[in-house]
């Protein structure tokens, strides 16, 4: 830390109540950006939106030193890093609200926003033509009759996922098939044989789901009543497994550096389980080295390909987005190959993990993914103390 500089800075970063101790989500996560904030000279606070004393602007929060997380009432900071992740749509509602109070009454700066979710995502992006080859057309879920036109118009496979979901959670495979064993998957004249359904996917708690409708009617009856009132998008299922059949996609974390400008901090190959229908971690994925995994899956010359179209995408796609929805701090963005190794944009995460780095073993993307946070809420705080001092 150069002479120059202020002593130190405060973060606050918020964080989901939970049960426990601490009692905050991330803990892991934020214990590292403690460390590294005392690197650099910025006091990390982590707190839940709803532990701010109002009547004087203080929160209880955490900090990590050496003798672990110790409590403190400190003066409520002005920049946020908001990573709140929420397991329920109460903890959403009442946590939304305290953000929104805090921004209004408390003069307070989010280090980024939050992207709105994937069906804003994709409105902004598909206005991009360049974009357009490694969009999945996307709609929005408006009941059982549009789902059967869909799943007409797409080959009988659709993919259905939360507009405002993560992990994998409440996404489902639907396929029609015709025959008498469904399981099988054989597809004959449907004049002769019944047409049946089959799901497969992951419900709200993660949880496998496998349904087969002997009568398509049915099942289509039964994913309005999964949806109910939340907000879905529907796409054309892709196939993008791995030779042998696992589901598999590319992380890629894209960051704000010490400059304020974006930085490519690394990426990575996560590999689901036989069977799922979706690769994340949470859903008992693991993570490999990209470049070695393409080489097993596709001939050198996609590998190559590949990758330079992986990092063009990722350099091109996040100032868009900012362009469109605000400040952001980082992105993960998630790509799909199929076999024949065209790319598809799959996500885009506003808050996205970093273990993927820890189990590929790349420690210097690894260590940079928790740095970039600090060293750019750090640009934030100069800048801002630049302009307003004489």
């Amino acid at each position: 830390m150069s002479e120059d500089q202020p002593k130190e800075y405060a973060l606050g970063v918020l964080e989901c109540d939970s049960q426990g101790s601490p009692p905050f989500t991330e803990a892991a996560y934020c214990r590292k950006l403690c460390k590294i904030g005392h690197k650099y000279g910025v006091q990390v606070v982590v707190f839940s939106p709803r532990w701010v004393h109002w009547h004087d602007l203080t929160v209880s929060g955490y900090v990590y030193g050496t003798h672990g997380w110790v409590q403190r009432i400190v003066p409520l900071p002005s920049l946020l890093y908001d990573r709140c992740a929420y397991s329920n749509s109460n903890q959403y509602r009442k946590t939304r609200t305290a953000i929104a109070r805090l921004i209004r009454d408390a003069n307070v700066t989010l280090l980024g926003i939050g992207l709105r979710g994937k069906w804003d995502v994709y409105q902004s992006l598909s206005k991009e033509p360049f974009l357009l080859d490694i969009l999945p057309r996307t709609r929005l879920f408006a009941g059982a009759g549009s789902l059967a036109d869909q799943l007409n118009e797409c080959g009988g496979e659709l993919f259905l996922k939360p507009h405002g979901g993560t992990h994998g959670k409440s996404t489902l495979h639907v396929r029609r098939l015709f025959g008498s064993d469904a399981s099988a998957g054989n597809e004959r004249d449907a004049s002769v044989l019944g047409a049946y359904l089959h799901l497969r996917g992951r419900d709200e708690r993660n949880r496998p789901i496998h349904r087969t409708f002997a009568h398509p009617g049915e099942g289509l009856k039964w994913i309005a009543r999964f949806i109910g009132k939340r907000k879905f998008i529907v796409q054309p299922y892709l196939t993008l497994v791995t030779q042998t059949g696992e589901p598999f996609d590319i992380r890629i974390l894209m960051q704000k550096n010490e400059k304020g400008r974006w930085s490519f901090t690394g990426m990575a190959a996560r590999v689901g389980r036989q069977h799922s229908i979706t690769s994340n971690l949470h859903g008992g994925g693991h993570a490999v080295s990209v470049v070695p995994f393409l080489e097993s899956q596709f001939e050198p010359e996609h590998v190559q390909r590949l990758v330079q179209q992986l990092r063009s995408y990722s350099e091109i796609i996040p100032p868009i987005l900012e362009a469109r929805h605000g400040r952001l701090t980082e992105v993960g963005l998630d790509f799909g190959i199929d076999r024949e190794a065209r790319l598809w944009l799959l996500e885009v995460n506003s808050k996205p993990g970093r273990s993927v780095f820890r189990q590929t073993g790349e420690q210097e993307a690894a260590i940079k993914s928790v740095e970039n946070p600090i060293l750019y809420a750090r640009y934030v705080m100069v800048r801002y103390l630049r302009r307003v001092s004489p």
